[in-house]
């Protein structure tokens, strides 16, 4: 502030502000000629505004980075057991894969040894089939842990689709299979890669599905649609994700590879479900070469 003497006059005493700044008159006793002047520049006062302003904005991005520190330090913090426990599974899986070796291999041995001493034989063939989706299993496994690179040839997959299902109906002979297929559809694209997905998928409907139901396959046009009768699924929204199951058994990963391994050979996939109802999903094959 700048303090002056004025001389007095009717409307001076009133004036806050003009041209030149902001002032204020004030009386000064006995002086009957003079006001005390007390003056804000324009200069000053707009000088003034843009250091409160730079301070406050100062302060403002001090504060939110202050603040975006803290809360990334308490996210990295709390997902840190997270990550713990996710690089944990990684290895449990890892070491389940390797201790499956021994006995698998021994099962494999004897399955040929009962072969060969007893010929053909609808039981020995039944162990056999499900000895080699063990083998796909853990295959599948070594495939989401690795990333392993899928190579395509032309896959009739209405055939595939008929095969697969015809040995899941071996594994699960109490429910009722109908086969629907309404044309051909051959496609490019990695076959082991796909069975894996129905072999999930129909194991899925198989597993999950009620006491004597059934389980229906149709290919028509350019998809595949797998639906059950079983419990259907509480929260679609949740079950691809990796991990997560709504059963107590398994390791969650069935519908979360399914979902990998689609989206690696661009097969479009929805899932339809109700609660005690069942379970439908579509795969759909209209993004794959037809040769």
């Amino acid at each position: 502030f700048s303090f002056d003497f004025a001389p007095q006059s009717e409307n001076i005493l009133n004036t806050l502000y003009d041209n030149n700044g902001t002032h204020a008159y004030f009386t000064i006793p006995k002086s009957k000629k003079y006001y005390m002047k007390i003056s804000y520049t324009a200069d000053k006062l707009h000088a003034d505004i843009q250091e409160i302003t730079h301070s406050l904005w100062f302060q403002f991005i001090l504060a939110s980075l202050l603040l975006l520190g803290v809360a990334l330090f308490f996210t990295f913090y709390s997902l840190n057991p997270i990550r713990k426990a996710l690089r944990l599974n990684d290895e449990f899986i890892k070491d389940i894969l390797h201790d499956f070796n021994t006995p698998i291999t021994s099962m494999v041995l004897n399955i040929k040894m009962f072969q060969d001493e007893k010929g053909e034989d609808a039981y020995i063939t039944r162990l056999s089939k499900s000895i080699d989706n063990l083998l796909r299993l853990q295959n599948n496994l070594k495939s989401f842990l690795h990333n392993s690179p899928s190579q395509s040839q032309n896959v009739n997959i209405a055939t595939l689709v008929e095969e697969r299902l015809k040995n899941i109906e071996n594994i699960y002979p109490d429910l009722a299979y109908i086969y629907d297929k309404q044309n051909d559809l051959i496609k490019t694209t990695n076959h082991e890669l796909l069975m894996r997905i129905l072999d999930n998928i129909l194991s899925n409907a198989a597993k999950y599905n009620k006491v004597h139901g059934e389980v229906k396959v149709t290919v028509a046009n350019e998809t595949v649609t797998i639906a059950d009768t079983g419990k259907g699924i509480k929260d679609i929204s949740k079950v691809l994700q990796r991990y997560y199951k709504e059963q107590v058994r398994g390791i969650g990963l069935g519908l979360h590879i399914v979902n990998k391994l689609c989206n690696e050979l661009n097969i479009g996939m929805s899932i339809q479900s109700q609660i005690n109802s069942g379970t439908k999903i579509i795969l759909n094959f209209q993004h794959l070469r037809e040769e």
